[in-house]
This record gives C-alpha cells, structure tokens and sequence, in this order.
C-alpha cells in the first residue's frame, strides 16, 4: 500500500489561508446577478401527511384541513371538548401555532399545551380566565421540542360555535438547527477564475476562490471528494498536476483552506481513480489485482491514511463518507455485470473485474432460487466488509469524526433504498459490531423523483431508523437552459424556489432528523453562477437562499379584534415578534392601511394589513352589533327630536335592562327587554312620538341586536 505524506505542504498552506482569511472576513457583501425573492422559509406541519389528530369528541381532522370554512365541532363545552394534533415527531423549529375558532366575534375561553411525548404538557397559552375573541398566534420560547400539541375548550360565549376552526403547526428554519453546504472539490481547478458576488468591474468581495465565496453567501461547510490516484477516463493516463486534481494531497489543500474559514469539512472517499456513482464503482488501478482480504485491507490503510493527514495538519473532518452513492455497492469485481458507463480504461482492461468485489446483486433480491439468494447474501457480505474497513478506519484515525454512508433512492425505488439500509445496518452491527452515524441520499429531480418524494422518503427513512442522522448530500437546479420538467422553471427564481423547498424539506423531517443538505458544485454543475467575461462569475441572485431562507425573528402574522358596528376599529400600534437569537419576545411597531368607513359601516368581518421591519401582518376584524350601538343611535334620535313624550322613557328603561342582563350573562333575559324595546318603537300610541326614519332605523338596530343575542 503506497503511503501519503502531505502535512508539510499543507501546513504551509494554513498560513496562507490564514492571511487570505483575514482579507475575506473584512469584506462587505455586494450584488448579486439577476433577481430572486426569496422570504425566510417556514411550513404549517398539519399539512403533512403523517400529522394525526385525536380528539374527546367530533371529526378533529376539519381543524387541520386548510378550511377555515370547517371546523372541528365539539357540540357543547365538557370534558370531552379537547383536540390532540400528533406530529409524528419533535420539532425544535416549531415556533409559532395559529389557532383560529369558527366565530370570529365569540368569546372563547381556552388552553393550549404542547409536549414532546404524550405525557408531560407545558402550557403555551392559558385562556381559562380572559378569554379571546377569533383566534391567536402563540410564539414558543426555549428550546421546546413539540410533537403533540393539545387545545382544550372551557367556555364559549353564547353566539359562538364550540369548536376550532384551524390548528397551524409552524415549523421554521433556524440557524441552530440546520445548516447548508456544497461540495466544492473543482475549486482547485478553476484557481485562475474569479468567482464572487461583485460585477466584474468591481473589486471582488472575497479573495475570488469557490470556497471562499460560497461561505460568502451562507454556506458553513464544505464536502471534498478524494480519488485514489486520478487519471483521465479516456485515456488512463495519470493526472500529473495536482490542483483540481482530486488525489489526497489536492483534497487537503482544499480541507486546510476551507478550516481556516471556519467552515466545517467532509471527506467523500470515492475509492477510484475518477468518478464513483450508481452506474460505475470501478477499482483503482493499484487494487484492481487484489484478493478480496487485500482488497478490504487496502480500503482500510487508505481511508486511515488520508483521514489521519488531515489530523496531522490541524484539519479534524466533520465527517467522512464511506463510498459515493453506493447504493450499487462499490469497487465492483468479479461479480459485476458491465453498465456500458464505465471509464474507456476500465472497458479496455477486463482484469478490472477479475477479483471478487463489493458490487450488490440487486437482481437476485428476493429471489426464490436458492442459488441466486446465495449469490445476493454473499454479496452483502462482501460489500459490508469494505464497508466496515472505511469505517473503522475513520474511527481510528479520527475518532471525533462522524461516519457518513451516501446513496440515492431513485424514482419509485424507496423499497430498495430502505432494504440497503435493512442490510447494512444489521450485518455492520452483528457481523462486525460496528455502525455509522449519518445516512445520506443524492436528491436531483431529473432522477429522484418530486419534492413530495423527497420529504416522503426522508420521513420512511427517519421514523424506520430513528437513530441515524440524515442529510441530503448532493443536490442542484439550473438557472437557464430551455424547458424544464423538475416542477421548478430554469431561471434564478426557479433555481432560489427549488433551493428553499429542499431545505424546508429537509428541516420539516421528524425529529430534527435532516440537519444539512449539500449542493453539488454549484459554481460547476448546474451554475449558480454567471460568466461576466475575462473569467469572472458572479453569483446568481438565488445564493442568496443560504442565508436569506434562514428565520431571525418570527412575527405574529394575525391580530384579531372586534369593533361595533359605525365605529374605527381601534388596531394596535406594535405587535409581538420573537427574537431568535436572544429567545425574547419584543413588539414591533407596525404601519397599517388605511381602513374605509364602509368597512366597519356593514356587520360582519372585514381584514387590514399591516407592514412591519419584520413582515406583514392581518388584522381580522369582527363588526358585531352592540347595546352601546343601539343606546348611541337612540340618544342621537332624542337630541335630534326625532324621539318625544313618553316612549323616550320607555326606550331607555328598555335599554337599561337590556344592558343590566347582558352584564349578568343573559341571553335570554336581555332578548325579551329587546322584545319590549320594539314593542315600545311600534306601538301605534307613540306613532307621535318617533318619525319615520327613526323608526325604521332603530327598529332595524334593535332587530340586529336580537339576531346576535339568538
């Protein structure tokens, strides 16, 4: 096994790092090219489909159907008034609940409880003694991991439906929970480009490298692939210069400059001389001859080689991936059948694939042939052992490093993903008592599926293996090139939209299960760049998603309030909003529309949005018809004269008892003076006593004032 030594060269790297570092950290952000908007991301989790509801009483699914027209009915208040909303799993990110009832004008006495198991609740809102009219928005504070989350009714008033309307779980994406990526191993190869977020006319914003500039626009870790002893796939040739040349000294350059930004590194370990992925796994040439044992061990010295340099040098991996999207195992022998996606050196020299190897002979899976479900389980054994040898010799040479396995899970093929998993997981924990932390897939739509895809696949694998991480460790879009069929459109809007829903994606899964996704050479493959001549590229105005999708502060977006009927509707000048960083609830001020007499002139509900530094807001206001309404327009009539005599009093006592019974909780009671008020107004003796129009309006208040007693 040929021994790599690569701390000297590298240590002198680190002090030019060091000095470039410094320069990049004191620049300011600049432009971007083209336009994206781009909003922080968050989701209502009652939209997933592996949200249940549970409740004492009534259909409790209509409180988490999107209708705010349905509403889950709990016929009267008692003990059975309850709703429970399971979601599947803990959420840290789940900052905020909406909770909207089906009368905006009621009065609802209510509490809202969260837990992260079932059996011990914490209280998120309590409206057992004040009770709140339309709904409200509860901000969470702390570190609170809700899966369950339960409303309880206590009273509602006498115009008001016993039930919910609307249950909104809202998930966000925090910079504590989650993180973005890339793989940036062309970045040697491209060091006479500049690549930033500047026009070419203007100075760079940091030293023009690949690395630097994507840490530039949010990204806080980077994945480095390492062949073994590169060489072209045409040719066979070895590739002499080693700057983008991928082999383990290029690949600690990259690790070394990368740390010194502060960003956290990934070793991709492809065990070839060139490209690895699910239809080509092809030995190195320096092992193709190898007996199986020589073979794993060889796996074993050159995963502890590479990773232990990078120690040595002052770079400790976040994590080490065994193997490049092995889903069809990997340095692939005698057991493999040609793809036809071989390298041309590979196709020509058939002693490539004359010793066993660790392909997986998906074929034979489930085979009733005894002979073939032989050939598959050994197989299995094979590949496991080549397996365990990078994972033991990650633990070895770096034991605070995680272990990562990556692979796909094609359009449809969610079984055959979760089978791999099934299989390693087993044999690496009863064969060889050894396991790995991260499970990770590739996920680009042309491939894998729709967005719906990804985040079902991401829940099989979480709630099926709780006990690995996940991460998405290759993703992309375009940004131009014609038609597209990913749902998303090729443009920089498309590429920042796609980018943002594989994110939320990602963050919605369980328990917190997804915490990184990787873009797969974004200044490369599919460019999130532009080319603006003599070698400059500017970055797409859609990098801006790695930083911008990320939530700072998260703001009540609703405010409900009643207003009678003629009368301004009197909108708060600030409203609540979380401050992440500093998990304090501060207000806001906010700047509202201009509300029109009409709006609050006619019984019912009307909305006036607000602006705030940190968003918009809705305020729901419910125009209800009141005593007061009544007592004013009937005071106005006797000032103007157009009330006289007796029936003056007669109104007024009315009112009074009106007013008296209402105090005292009455419907019922208040109605029957209502009932008197009309009387009184239309008896033909005070015919002298009311003119017309005065009649008819306080005859069609009073009749208003009745419905909503009934």
């Amino acid at each position: 096994m040929k021994k790599y030594s690569f701390v000297k060269k590298a240590t002198v790297l680190t002090m030019a790092v060091m000095l470039v570092g410094s320069i990049f950290f004191s620049m300011p952000t600049a432009a971007y090219y083209g336009n994206a908007d781009i909003s922080p991301a968050y989701t209502n989790l009652a939209t997933k489909n592996w949200v249940s509801t549970d409740s004492g009483t009534g259909d409790a699914s209509l409180a988490v159907d999107q209708e705010e027209a349905t509403y889950w009915d709990a016929g009267s208040v008692s003990e059975d008034s309850w709703i429970q909303i399971d979601l599947g799993g803990t959420y840290p990110g789940m900052k905020k609940v909406e909770v909207v009832f089906p009368t905006l004008a009621g009065e609802y006495n209510y509490k809202l409880e969260g837990s992260s198991d079932g059996e011990q609740w914490i209280t998120l809102s309590d409206h057992s003694e004040e009770p709140i009219t339309g709904g409200e928005d509860v901000l969470i504070q702390n570190t609170l991991e809700v899966r369950y989350l339960k409303a309880t009714l206590l009273n509602v008033s006498d115009d008001a439906i016993a039930g919910i309307s609307e249950i909104r779980a809202n998930n966000y994406l925090l910079k504590d929970n989650f993180t973005v990526g890339a793989d940036l191993s062309w970045d040697t190869a491209f060091l006479n480009n500049t690549y930033t977020t500047d026009s070419n006319t203007d100075v760079p914003s940091s030293d023009g490298r690949m690395i630097g500039t994507m840490q530039e626009t949010g990204m806080t870790s980077a994945r480095f692939r390492v062949w073994n002893e590169p060489r072209s796939e045409n040719t066979g040739e070895p590739v002499t210069q080693v700057d983008g040349s991928m082999n383990p000294e290029d690949t600690l350059n990259k690790s070394l400059y990368a740390d010194e930004l502060g960003m956290n590194v990934g070793i991709d370990f492809h065990y070839s001389d060139s490209w690895a992925d699910p239809g080509k796994q092809i030995k190195p040439k320096a092992w193709k001859d190898l007996p199986f044992d020589q073979l794993v061990e060889a796996v074993y010295d050159f995963t502890y080689e590479v990773t232990a340099d990078h120690v040595a040098a002052g770079v400790t991996p976040y994590y080490v991936q065994v193997g490049n999207e092995i889903i069809n195992g990997t340095l692939w022998g005698a057991e493999k059948v040609p793809t036809g996606l071989e390298p041309r050196y590979a196709k020509e020299d058939p002693t490539y694939t004359a010793q066993p190897g660790g392909e997986l002979l998906w074929e034979y899976w489930g085979s009733d042939d005894p002979e073939e479900q032989a050939a598959y389980d050994e197989a299995w054994d094979r590949f496991t052992a080549i397996v365990d040898a990078g994972l033991r010799a990650t633990q070895d040479a770096s034991p605070e490093s995680k272990t990562k396995i990556h692979v796909i899970v094609g359009t449809n093929r969610l079984a055959k993903t979760q089978e791999f998993w099934r299989q390693l997981t087993t044999r690496l924990k009863d064969d060889y008592q050894n396991n790995f932390d991260i499970m990770s897939i590739s996920y680009y739509p042309e491939w894998h599926g729709t967005m719906a895809d990804l985040s079902n696949n991401l829940h099989a694998f979480a709630t099926e293996f709780p006990s690995y991480e996940l991460a998405v460790s290759e993703t992309s879009h375009r940004a131009s090139g014609g038609p597209s069929d990913s749902g998303y459109p090729n443009s920089i809007q498309g590429q920042a939209d796609f980018m943002i829903d594989v994110m939320r994606t990602a963050n919605d899964t369980i328990n917190n299960a997804v915490s990184t996704i990787l873009v797969w050479e974004p200044a490369i493959w599919q460019s999130m760049f532009t080319p603006k001549g003599d070698g400059w590229y500017e970055a797409n105005d859609s990098t801006r998603v790695f930083h911008a999708a990320f939530n700072d502060f998260i703001l009540k977006t609703n405010d409900y309030l009643l207003t009678s009927l003629y009368e301004v509707p009197a909108l708060p000048d600030t409203i609540e909003v979380l401050d992440i960083e500093n998990d304090t609830l501060v207000d806001t001020d906010v700047i509202w529309e201009v509300v029109e007499e009409e709006d609050y002139s006619t019984l019912g509900s009307f909305t006036v949005q607000g602006t705030t530094e940190h968003g918009d807001v809705t305020a729901h206001v419910a125009v209800v018809m009141t005593v007061e309404v009544l007592q004013r327009l009937t005071n106005e009539k006797i000032e103007s004269g157009d009330l006289s005599g007796p029936l003056v009093q007669q109104l007024e006592n009315a009112l009074k008892q009106v007013t008296h019974h209402l105090e005292k909780g009455s419907n019922k009671k208040a109605s029957k003076f209502l009932e008197n008020y009309l009387s009184h107004l239309n008896r033909k003796a005070n015919k002298r006593n009311v003119s017309p129009e005065a009649k008819r309006v306080l005859t069609e208040h009073a009749e208003l004032m009745l419905q909503t007693l009934k």
